[in-house]
This record gives C-alpha cells, sequence and structure tokens, in this order.
C-alpha cells in the first residue's frame, strides 16, 4: 500500500523534482562509493608504509652485514628508492579532499583531481617503483654470485622479483580499471549535473 502512494507520488511530482531526487541519490551512491575507496586507499597506504620502512631498515642493516661492496652500493640505492617510494604515497594525502569543503560541487572537484592523483601514481608505479628495482637487485645479488652454493637461490631471487614486479603491474592496472575509473566517471556524472 505504502509502495503505491509513494509510486503515485513520484508520477505527480514535477521533472524538477524528479531531477533534484535522482541526483541526491546519485550524491548519496557516490559518498558511499568514495568512503569504500577511501578506505580502500587507507588500508594500501598502511601496507606500502609498513612494508617500506621494514624493508628501508632491513638493508640499511645489511649495509653493515654484508661484506660485498655491491652489495653494500645496492643497499643504499634500495633505501633511496624506498624512501622515494613512501615520499610519492604519502605525498597523495596533501591532495585528499576534506568533507567540510565550501561547497559540494568544490567538494567534488577536489576529489576528481584526488582520483586522479591515484590513478596516475598507480598507472605510473612500474616506471618508478618496479622498473628501478630490476638493476639495483641485480647489482645486489652480483656480490653473492662469488658463493657457487648459493647461485641456484639468487636465479631464484631474481626471477621472484620480476615476478613480482610483473604483478605489481597488472594489479594496478586492474585497481585503476575497477576502483578508480568509474568513481571518476560517476565524479564527471554528479559535477556536470550541478553545473547545469
Amino acid at each position: 500500500m505504502i509502495e503505491d502512494e509513494l509510486i503515485k507520488i513520484w508520477q505527480s511530482s514535477s521533472d524538477h523534482e524528479q531531477i533534484k531526487f535522482n541526483k541526491s541519490k546519485l550524491m548519496i551512491e557516490l559518498k558511499s562509493s568514495l568512503g569504500r575507496l577511501h578506505r580502500w586507499w587507507k588500508y594500501l597506504e598502511l601496507v606500502e608504509v609498513i612494508s617500506l620502512i621494514i624493508g628501508i631498515l632491513s638493508f640499511a642493516y645489511l649495509i653493515f652485514r654484508v661484506p660485498f661492496t655491491t652489495t653494500k652500493i645496492a643497499c643504499i640505492l634500495i633505501i633511496i628508492l624506498g624512501i622515494t617510494t613512501l615520499i610519492k604515497v604519502l605525498g597523495i594525502k596533501n591532495i585528499k579532499p576534506s568533507d567540510l569543503e565550501e561547497n559540494y560541487l568544490e567538494y567534488l572537484k577536489r576529489t576528481k583531481i584526488y582520483l586522479k592523483a591515484q590513478k596516475k601514481l598507480l598507472e605510473t608505479y612500474f616506471y618508478w617503483g618496479v622498473l628501478p628495482i630490476f638493476p639495483i637487485m641485480f647489482l645486489f645479488l652480483v656480490g653473492f654470485w662469488e658463493l657457487p652454493e648459493k647461485r641456484h637461490i639468487i636465479i631464484i631471487s631474481y626471477l621472484a622479483t620480476i615476478s613480482i614486479g610483473i604483478y605489481a603491474y597488472f594489479l594496478n592496472k586492474k585497481r585503476v580499471k575497477n576502483e578508480i575509473d568509474p568513481r571518476i566517471d560517476k565524479v564527471d556524472e554528479l559535477i556536470s549535473g550541478l553545473e547545469n
């Protein structure tokens, strides 16, 4: 009975009111979707930061423990790469929009900038985060080549590094396609709806 009354009210309402209702429904959906994305990004950030800090500390320890010069140089380069990655990942926080923006349209525009920054970070991660590690890891493992009994472990380690890099590339591509792009489209749709 209540559904029938709601349908009658809906059908008797003006087009302007229906458009307002559709916009507010879209706003609520987007808010929920962005909330999930922010939680997902926060988790991703946390995992990345913890793993980078553990990696930086581990390689700093290895500098003093390994006898090979090439491995020590590689450890220093890995620490530099880790710090750079940490700065890039945490730098995204600076452009995250606040819910307390002046108006909803401004919030949406800032959200779009934030989403595009996340997208760019994920799309380019392979070039600045993965590709540099291949020669550095090679340099790291070259020092151990002098130990014949460790050569099979060296080869497996390098192949694992390549595999993880390829996995990261495809994982980030999937994240952009499934998580970031749909939200950018929704934000664009809402922005154009509010500006008209």
